[in-house]
């Protein structure tokens, strides 16, 4: 016999991509920061933006940061599920829909992020 012990508040991992994906995009702009950070506060004016210059130390960490979380959100979303549970995504094709472009867009930033310190020095 099998037993299934549900926790309060409880909810399907895949209702938590969301989260997952915000994360990723976090990380994806703070890889950039050490590149990107000092143009924009130098468009803007503001002097010592080099100091940002030192967060190149953290970007190969996010970059691997980042690569792990979208993969994983990745899987939670498009894994077959055997069974839907109710009130989790892929019980709702509107929320689930809602999700995947969630996490495409968030991938699509992500990765701008990730590649804007070489396009950054390709323009300039």
């Amino acid at each position: 016999m099998e037993y299934e012990v549900k926790i309060k508040n409880q909810h399907p991992i895949e209702n938590r991509t969301g989260l997952f994906i915000g994360t990723g995009v976090v990380a994806g702009l703070l890889a950039s920061l050490c590149c990107i950070g000092p143009l924009f506060l130098t468009i803007l004016g503001v002097s010592g933006a080099a100091a940002f210059a030192k967060f190149d130390v953290i970007r190969s960490p996010l970059i691997f940061l980042v690569i792990g979380i979208f993969s994983f959100a990745g899987y939670t979303l498009y894994k077959k599920r055997k069974v839907c549970e109710p009130g989790s995504i892929c019980s709702d094709p509107k929320k689930y829909r809602k999700m995947l472009v969630a996490y495409w867009v968030g991938l699509v930033i992500a990765i701008v992020g990730l590649v804007s310190p070489y396009i950054v020095a390709w323009i300039f």
